[in-house]
């Protein structure tokens, strides 16, 4: 049996977020995204992923309903399987999933160092305005 860390494998669900432009398909002009092509090997591996995982494919693409249909018809087109399609994925994001004070102790998990170093600053910064 496969295993993915603690948990993960066969035998329990993984939730996995996919970017689209750039990971599924290739990254294009907005005025050619009707028209990408899926990358190498995506395809198939993403129907592999479906039978056992839920798929998510978040994407910077704008919210707009045009956008929307021409996303999910190239999707079906090019028969890459999702359970969720979401918009409006931010660039370069810094997820918080750790109160700024308890971010120190759980440093090496994602991006707790960032919330880390940004919760030192504030509080650097809140004492220089109590003087």
């Amino acid at each position: 049996m496969v295993r993915f860390g603690k948990g993960y494998g066969r035998e329990a669900q993984m939730n996995l977020v996919f970017n689209l432009d750039g990971v599924i398909c290739k990254e294009e002009d907005p005025l050619l995204m009707a028209h990408a092509s899926p990358l190498v090997n995506v395809t198939e591996f993403m129907q592999w992923v479906s039978k056992n995982h839920h798929i998510t494919i978040w994407c910077e693409r704008e919210n707009t309903l045009e956008m929307k249909m021409m996303t999910e018809q190239w999707l079906e087109l090019n028969q890459i399987p999702y359970d969720r399609l979401i918009f409006d994925r931010p660039k370069n994001p810094v997820f918080v999933d750790e109160t700024p004070p308890n971010a120190r102790y759980y440093r090496a998990w994602g991006d707790n160092q960032i919330v880390d170093m940004l919760f030192e600053e504030w509080k650097e910064w809140i004492h220089t305005q109590e003087e």
